[in-house]
């Protein structure tokens, strides 16, 4: 059996390194247009000049039964089964009989007059760009704009204020700062953006932007050296181009088990999925690492229920904690129950910081381990789809072994 797995961010290569330790009679194919694996939640550190360690997949594929293709993938033929992979001047054909979408996301610059042509972004291809930018807006005094109050903008515009600290930072935001958070959050935020002199404007969507302002809702315009977008987050268009259902934002729909509504032979991962319907068992699911990591997991673990012919479990989740860096030495760690919403405790400063740092470094000590420890790799929630298929089996009230 031909197991393709298309992109290597957090989700695809869990679901890889925990699919080639658990079976023996299928071929496992990871497609990324990189040769090594990026941290993403750090790009906020990287646009504030920290060097990021890259991992090449060579080195994480070594010894496994994994193959890798460098190379950009162009289509998706869903009815034929074929994933279109340029590698060099050639585009080739890989054939599958279970693909793996795990694309991830982008930011959305498209919705929004002006973006494309005169903002960057923390994705990794304006890297080298914003570093130069910010670092010139650093010398000159100059304003950085940065547009979205989600964890993203937050951690970015914290981040390059403690980085810049001569550049005079500005963050705009559609809704209010750290809505998600509880009180004590929210206040917590507050006390870090006047410390650092950041400039707040909450309430105000970006309608346009030109070569060196922000045209608001309002009419008002706010000016700037630099702009950094920090929005909202849209699917790889893969899915929606290849003709599976998607909702809104790209993200394939998918059922209980991961695997597309409309082609079962495709199962959905990380930014690139979500559900339809909904279950008191499972909680929402947003964008983030701290989802894409289990939902990878749980997809190796429902392709080896395939290939064993046994019914694979749906897919349970709960969150526990929202981690928001601060800068360097300081983070807000906001306690939460599974279902996302916030409780009133917090951790905060270097305690915070510390926390943040230990799960950012988990999520690469966490794939390592997965590789020489194919299952080790568990997260709350994980029991509750297997206890609901030990029910249907067995009666709400018998034990499963």
């Amino acid at each position: 059996m031909n197991i393709v797995i298309a992109g290597g961010g957090y989700a695809g290569l869990m679901t890889a390194l925990r699919l080639a330790g658990r079976t023996n009679g299928a071929d496992i194919t990871l497609v990324d247009v990189k040769d090594h694996f990026a941290q993403r939640i750090r790009n906020h550190q990287a646009a504030a000049g920290a060097s990021i360690r890259a991992i090449p997949y060579a080195k994480l594929f070594r010894g496994t039964r994994i193959q890798f293709v460098q190379g950009q993938i162009e289509s998706l033929d869903a009815g034929a089964c074929r994933l279109h992979v340029r590698t060099g001047p050639i585009t080739r054909a890989l054939p599958y009989d279970l693909l793996v979408n795990a694309l991830g996301s982008f930011t959305d610059v498209d919705s929004t007059p002006g973006v494309k042509a005169y903002a960057l972004t923390l994705d990794g291809r304006h890297s080298k760009l914003l570093r130069e930018t910010l670092m010139q807006a650093n010398q000159q005094a100059g304003q950085v704009l940065i547009v979205g109050g989600g964890l993203t903008g937050i951690e970015t515009v914290t981040e390059l204020a403690q980085a810049y600290p001569r550049a005079r930072m500005h963050l705009v935001t559609s809704g209010v700062l750290g809505e998600a958070l509880s009180v004590a959050g929210q206040a917590t935020l507050d006390r870090v953006f006047s410390r650092h002199n950041i400039r707040l404007t909450q309430g105000r969507r970006v309608v346009q932007l030109d070569s060196d302002a922000a045209l608001l809702d309002d009419g008002s315009r706010i000016p700037f050296d630099v702009c950094v977008w920090a929005g909202a987050f849209v699917a790889s268009p893969l899915a929606r181009e290849a003709g599976l259902s998607v909702n809104a934002r790209g993200q394939m729909l998918v059922d209980e088990t991961l695997r597309s509504v409309s082609h079962p032979a495709i199962i959905g991962v990380g930014d690139n999925a979500q559900f339809i319907g909904s279950s008191p068992e499972r909680a929402p699911i947003r964008m983030a690492c701290a989802t894409a990591m289990p939902m990878g997991a749980h997809a190796a673990d429902v392709i080896a229920s395939l290939l064993n012919g046994t019914q694979p479990a749906p897919f349970g989740f709960g969150y526990m904690l929202r981690c928001i860096s601060l800068g360097r030495g300081d983070a807000l760690v906001q306690f939460v129950a599974a279902d996302d919403s916030p409780g009133p405790r917090i951790l905060t400063g270097r305690g915070g910081a510390w926390v943040k740092e230990l799960i950012c470094r988990f999520t690469v000590w966490a794939l390592w381990a997965e590789r020489r420890i194919p299952g080790l790799y568990t997260w709350k929630g994980r029991l509750t789809g297997t206890k609901r298929i030990a029910e249907a089996a067995h009666g709400p009230h018998r034990r499963s072994i």
